[in-house]
């Protein structure tokens, strides 16, 4: 009997132990939830900004995977071509793409007939449509007020496009291809959370 009582005391002890734990893990698992809740909202530059850059990332991904697609463009590498089409005085206005911007650019990834850059009209039709939807036709004359019917709709053809890519047999062998299509689908989807999380937009998608 003199031997139950460390044993008792030894469990109870492990008890507590494993309370205390369970508590700790609790509550390192609800902070993040209590700190998103009091992130300030995104300006309407800052979140054109990010999308942005993450199509800027996109496109960068994707002449470094298809250095074929960049030929048809340039002689320069991905990263030289990629701050050409962000940072210069186009006015995302190209001639390899017939100058098309929005969701023209884009039916260029279905059209059998356009033998030139899928990548970048993929990604100046994504950068237009963002344009578009934050009310601004550049990153420069972005208004402050949002619209949500216009917000919504962007995220629509965000969720729409891979699937798009995939159903059409028509559309981009390249931009077809596992590669590829892990790329834009990772990309889509950080802007497709932005959206949701910082802009509170919910679309009731055809």
């Amino acid at each position: 009997m003199p031997l139950m009582q460390p044993r008792q005391g030894c469990r109870h002890m492990l008890f507590v132990c494993i309370a205390l734990l369970w508590l700790c893990v609790s509550a390192v698992n609800a902070r993040p939830a209590t700190k998103m809740a009091h992130v300030p909202q995104l300006t309407t530059k800052q979140a054109v900004s990010a999308h942005t850059e993450d199509l800027r990332a996109l496109m960068q991904a994707l002449y470094t995977a298809y250095p074929v697609e960049l030929a048809k463009s340039t002689q320069v590498g991905p990263r030289e071509m990629t701050e050409w089409v962000f940072d210069g005085k186009a006015n995302w206005r190209f001639e390899g793409i017939r100058g098309l911007q929005g969701q023209e650019a884009l039916a260029l990834l279905f059209d059998e007939a356009f033998a030139g850059d899928h990548i970048l009209a993929l990604v100046v039709g994504l950068e237009a449509l963002v344009f578009e939807a934050y009310g601004s036709h550049n990153e420069f004359d972005i208004p402050a007020e949002r619209d949500q019917p216009r917000l919504a709709m962007l995220l629509c053809e965000l969720q729409a496009l891979p699937l798009r890519l995939q159903a059409n047999t028509q559309a981009s062998a390249v931009l077809r291809e596992p590669v590829a299509q892990q790329h834009i689908i990772a990309t889509l989807q950080t802007l497709i959370v932005r959206l949701r999380a910082r802009e509170q937009v919910a679309a009731a998608c055809p």
